[in-house]
């Protein structure tokens, strides 16, 4: 149910119709089912890259449509790097990335050489803040400084109106 902004402008005496009071109904459902998208991944993704791309542009761009307001993203999953080097995280939203050079986020694997099961897990919740009414698009990036990288299965990102 999408939220229909109510009748503010009552005069006394005047009765309360059916429509009023589907609108009532209606808006109360919004508010317990709020916009959410959600994707947890059923294979490990892997791959080498040295500019922020998507991890996986057909899963993890998240889109929902708002009512306006905030919206909290989270994402955890483990990843593992095959190399001493850097992986770094980032999320766009609507086209436009948060994090400078490094993202939001940088992960060193110094001690890794090339076991997979030098996993890291890794875990952040954002807080977008004033998100106007609409749709809205939410996409997590990755880079690395050499060498492949690995999301393993069951990481999990979400979106949520709150």
């Amino acid at each position: 149910m999408a939220w229909t902004t109510p009748k503010i402008d009552w005069t006394t005496g005047e009765l309360v119709t059916a429509a009023d009071l589907n609108t009532m109904n209606e808006n109360l459902a919004a508010l317990k089912q709020p916009a959410t998208a959600v994707y947890t991944t059923t294979a490990d993704i892997t791959a080498d890259v040295r500019e922020f791309t998507d991890i996986d542009s057909d899963n993890l761009n998240l889109t929902i449509t708002t009512a306006g307001g905030d919206v909290l993203l989270h994402f955890h999953g483990s990843m593992v790097q095959m190399d001493k080097s850097s992986m770094f995280l980032d999320i766009e939203v609507d086209g436009t990335r948060l994090g400078g050079d490094d993202g939001i986020l940088k992960n060193e694997f110094r001690n890794i050489t090339g076991d997979p099961s030098g996993a890291r897990i890794i875990s952040f919740t954002r807080l977008f803040q004033g998100l106007g009414a609409g749709s809205h698009t939410f996409k997590l990036l990755w880079r690395g400084t050499r060498g492949s990288k690995t999301l393993r299965l069951g990481a999990q990102f979400w979106v949520r109106e709150i």
